[in-house]
């Protein structure tokens, strides 16, 4: 299910996501997801490290 999200960016913003959405040939609404949803899954990875690299280092490997 979508959802409808109303916001202001700058003309900046709005000028790369016009000239990158022709390029890839998608909305500059798909566009702005497509950058959130993989902001979402960095995040993930960045607050799953830790707990990754501490099972890491009980199996034995040298974490450096």
């Amino acid at each position: 299910m979508a959802v409808r999200v109303n916001t202001r960016i700058s003309e900046r913003a709005n000028e790369w996501l016009d000239k990158k959405s022709a390029e890839m040939a998608v909305s500059k609404s798909a566009l702005i997801n497509m950058a959130i949803e993989n902001y979402i899954k960095e995040m993930e990875v960045v607050h799953t490290l830790p707990s990754l690299m501490k099972e890491l280092e009980k199996l034995g490997v040298k974490v450096e």
